[in-house]
């Protein structure tokens, strides 16, 4: 017997951070649980790639390009799902940046104190702060903005955040990705609050090291491999699709009286 419970076809979704990754195998799952799509990225070629595998699948998807850290992108992206699907009931802030590795000083930022020292602190310009704090923080609140109207005229609505383990555990050269991702959980909470009266559910996942495109480049290195694995009790890596999982999950009728949690999944990672 399947408890209609767990189901969410029928349903509405809006992915950020689509084309790739985590984002990727979120649309792919939900669109295999029956949900209707808009997939939002700045990538349109890989975004038209996803939405032709969706459509295989027997789902509508509609493909938004979209700089989710742009106002004018966003209110853009909100015409387009409503268009396109007619309503939304579930909505996916997936997309995420980070500067990628510690970066040359900046000119006139050598305190005497600090030279010499690694890691003192991530060598980030105020532009590549800001540029991540859009993405991961100020995007999500965004996007709610611009659908949040429309969860609250109908009562109903739910909306997964998706942060990461480095809210809660640091890691080095990610000062400003570690403090968006744990504002977000922060974030996360506060709108619970707000919006658990009106009936709309908002929560966030925190992934743990998921086999993605950027994860396989790094464990060509096999010293590398065996550090990463080494630190998870499951010895392995997580997969897109099991993110995507625990996203529908969230978005289904069994988890109605969740929310303002992060939930982490990381294979033991934290604990």
């Amino acid at each position: 017997m399947t408890l209609p419970d767990f189901s969410i076809a029928g349903k509405k979704a809006v992915v950020t951070g689509a084309s790739r990754g985590i984002g990727r195998g979120i649309s792919l799952t939900l669109a295999e649980a029956g949900v209707d799509l808009c997939v939002a990225a700045r990538g349109k070629a890989e975004l038209e790639t996803l939405g032709a595998e969706i459509r295989k699948m027997g789902r509508t998807c509609v493909v938004a390009a979209t700089d989710i850290s742009k106002q004018e992108d966003v209110e853009r992206l909100a015409r387009t799902a409503f268009a396109g699907l007619g309503r939304v009931d579930i909505l996916v802030n997936n997309a995420g940046a980070m500067v990628p590795k510690p970066l040359v000083p900046i000119p006139g930022f050598n305190p005497p104190s600090a030279v010499g020292i690694p890691g003192f602190f991530e060598p980030t310009s105020n532009e590549e702060w800001h540029r991540v704090l859009d993405v991961n923080l100020t995007a999500a609140m965004m996007t709610m903005r611009a659908f949040g109207p429309h969860f609250l005229q109908r009562k109903e609505g739910r909306v997964i955040n998706i942060s990461s383990v480095d809210a809660a555990k640091s890691s080095h050269f990610r000062v400003s990705y570690v403090a968006s991702k744990a504002a977000l959980c922060a974030f996360t909470r506060a709108m619970a609050v707000e919006w658990a009266r009106h009936g709309i559910t908002v929560n966030a996942i925190g992934p743990g090291y998921v086999e993605t495109e950027l994860t396989r480049t790094q464990l060509e290195d096999e010293r590398m491999r065996q550090r990463i694995l080494s630190e998870i009790p499951m010895r392995r890596l997580g997969t897109a699709r099991e993110m995507g999982l625990l996203v529908a999950f969230l978005a289904s009728p069994a988890a109605a009286y969740i929310t303002g949690q992060t939930l982490y999944i990381d294979g033991g990672f934290l604990a």
